[in-house]
């Protein structure tokens, strides 16, 4: 478990001293400044905004001003009578006319009265030194709490005795604020479990508060009425009725039901309005609704089943992860094929997360229901590939198991197969495929009975298949077949804005972390990571970030690990790893002539066989070629 951080506003240097030793003791970090007059909201923002700390301990003479400039929970050690005492005690030891001094808008919440000595407030520190100016003819020592005391009459030519704060009261409220913290790190994680489920569930989920206002509206409710949780969470449920006839379908009169029975949609939906109580004299309402007919219930029993087999679809589109325009672009369109029943070719290099993509369609499909069935058409030998595909009789050839074996065309019928790597299929494998695609119906090896099978095809390959058509590799009436729908996912060095991103959420999934800190990874070092161009993609990113992880960083301060990591990955970098015609450029934005010269001169590094061949690759004559290296030449680039 993660140590506990707290954060110490000290009144002065003894109280520090003491908190620091019992941190060791009870072995706890601390994050400890002296208190001041200023500048202690900026300390408390800091905190609270970078996570450096779950609770703060303070003296009670000064939490309230601290507690109006943070939502960290605030503990305070108390000052008790026999402190206040000891220090008295100390003062009289120079002379019988004492005061205690403090800030007027503190309190040291003692009474004072009962010990008959002066009690003055001041508000700045020159005031304080005025004050005592004009009085240290008639006062023998000063008492305070806080440091500032001590300052004011030092300047003021008195002797000032400080308060100290007894070491058991600061023992226990440290003691507080850790029980504290492991409140609130359950609590969270209640609330994550909780969110996690409602955004899960099958069921749409609708709730409002003892206000009238919206809490909860789970993604299923979303899709249902066709708004988002922003729009309608903290706003009154009788002015979303107002505005969409779902939700006031759903909500109606806000009385109990059960079972009832409602169109939403074309579609009937079992409905149910549960009040819920949240105190006294104050009531809820949670609103479910399913879809009511009896498929639904047929579809948990299969589901059942598919999950024994291991014939679900794993990812959804909010497991991918990406901000560029680009990702944004191939996941809306991604999102409008899940609506289709057509086949679907996914292209993209590989290491690109196309599996990702075909899985999320699934989930996102009216299949979602029925199995989703991978199979890597590169992994197997063809022999071996067509009995698993379409499945065999008993008999059809030596060690085929007796009774037969289901192919995965039929275990995936209602659902959804994955031909991953389509590229490689045989063409003999081809021709079979193409079959089923038109017929709708396959035939085991050995079999002498086709099999109707209703199943939509997703397929995806890194090889170009139009010049597999034009060398006769693939077929062309598959291909077309497949290719009904086409998406592309895009190489990561297409979205470099994106890797930063990838990298958190790869390290935080290994590591178990809710957030990275500023010394674990900082945002120079992850655009470091842009510079290499990361042919292998998402994939060989996730390698690098498990590599990263599982070293553990010896480096804080300079990141040695990390830099050491990625110095070797560009000296392990092949100069070679793209085909010719097709090499990638790093251009920084500019002026034309600036974009040019950059061109050129990455050209030169990338083409070998001299002048004559650069000016082939770039599109220009020698003449023009010689022209532009020239110029070049005479501004220094």
């Amino acid at each position: 478990m993660t140590r506990t951080r707290i954060g110490v506003i000290s009144p002065h240097a003894g109280f520090s001293q003491l908190a620091g030793e019992l941190a060791v003791e009870m072995g706890i970090d601390l994050v400890i400044k002296e208190y001041s007059r200023t500048g202690m909201g900026d300390v408390l923002k800091e905190w609270e905004n970078n996570h450096a700390v779950e609770a703060v301990v303070t003296s009670e003479i000064i939490a309230v001003p601290l507690r109006e400039n943070t939502n960290l929970p605030v503990i305070t050690v108390q000052v008790s009578g026999f402190d206040l005492l000891a220090a008295l005690s100390k003062a009289r030891s120079v002379g019988k006319r004492i005061i205690i001094a403090e800030y007027d808008h503190l309190s040291t919440m003692l009474d004072v009265n009962e010990l008959d000595v002066p009690f003055v407030l001041y508000k700045q520190k020159d005031q304080l030194v005025d004050m005592l100016l004009n009085m240290r003819h008639e006062v023998d020592a000063v008492v305070g709490t806080m440091v500032t005391v001590l300052e004011s009459a030092r300047e003021a030519g008195l002797p000032a005795f400080l308060v100290q704060t007894n070491r058991g009261f600061i023992r226990c409220a440290l003691e507080k604020a850790v029980r504290i913290c492991l409140i609130s790190r359950r609590d969270k994680k209640l609330c994550r479990s909780l969110q996690a489920v409602l955004n899960n569930a099958y069921d749409g989920i609708i709730a409002v508060d003892e206000r009238g206002k919206v809490v909860i509206f789970n993604p299923v409710a979303e899709k249902i009425t066709g708004l988002t949780g922003n729009q309608v969470l903290e706003r009154h449920i009788t002015a979303i009725t107002q505005e969409n006839l779902v939700c006031r379908m759903l909500y109606s009169n806000g009385g109990s039901i059960a079972g009832d029975i409602v169109q939403l949609g074309g579609l009937p939906f079992l409905l149910n309005r549960v009040p819920v109580s949240l105190g006294p004299n104050m009531a809820g309402l949670v609103i479910t609704f399913q879809t009511a007919d009896k498929i639904r219930q047929m579809e948990s029993k299969i589901r059942k089943e598919l999950h024994r087999q291991g014939l679900l679809a794993k990812y959804r589109f909010s497991d991918l992860v990406g901000r560029s325009a680009m990702m944004e672009e191939t996941i809306k369109e991604a999102r409008k094929y899940a609506r289709s029943n057509a086949a679907v070719l996914i292209t993209g290099e590989s290491g690109t997360g196309k599996e990702l993509f075909a899985h999320s369609m699934h989930n996102e499909s009216a299949r979602r229901g029925g199995p989703f069935v991978a199979v890597n058409c590169a992994a197997l030998p063809e022999s071996l590939l067509e009995s698993e595909l379409f499945g065999y009789e008993e008999g059809a050839f030596t060690g085929a198991k007796k009774g037969g074996k289901q192919g995965l065309f039929a275990l995936a019928h209602g659902g959804t197969i994955f031909l991953d790597e389509i590229g490689d299929l045989g063409l003999s494998l081809q021709a079979r495929l193409l079959r089923v695609l038109q017929q709708k119906e396959l035939l085991p090896v050995g079999g002498q009975r086709v099999v109707p099978v209703d199943v939509r095809v997703i397929s995806a390959t890194n090889r170009n298949l139009p010049e597999e058509l034009e060398e006769g590799a693939f077929r062309v009436d598959l291909y077309y077949r497949l290719n009904v729908l086409h998406l592309h996912i895009p190489p990561l060095r297409m979205r470099m804005e994106d890797v930063p991103l990838l990298f958190k959420h790869f390290f935080q999934r290994l590591t178990g972390l809710d957030y990275i800190k500023e010394w674990q990874i900082n945002d120079w070092l992850l655009d470091k990571l842009k510079e290499h161009l990361w042919p292998g993609n998402v994939r060989e990113l996730e390698g690098f970030v498990e590599r990263y992880a599982a070293l553990g960083e010896e480096d804080v301060v300079n990141h040695s690990t990390f830099r050491h990591l990625l110095a070797k990955l560009w000296r392990n970098e092949p100069t070679d790893r793209l085909s010719a015609g097709s090499q990638v450029l790093m251009l920084k934005l500019g002026h034309m002539e600036e974009m040019e010269r950059q061109i050129i001169e990455q050209a030169i590094s990338m083409v070998n066989g001299g002048k004559t061949e650069l000016a082939r690759v770039l599109g220009l004559s020698r003449t023009t070629l010689w022209k532009k290296l020239k110029k070049i030449d005479k501004t220094g680039g």
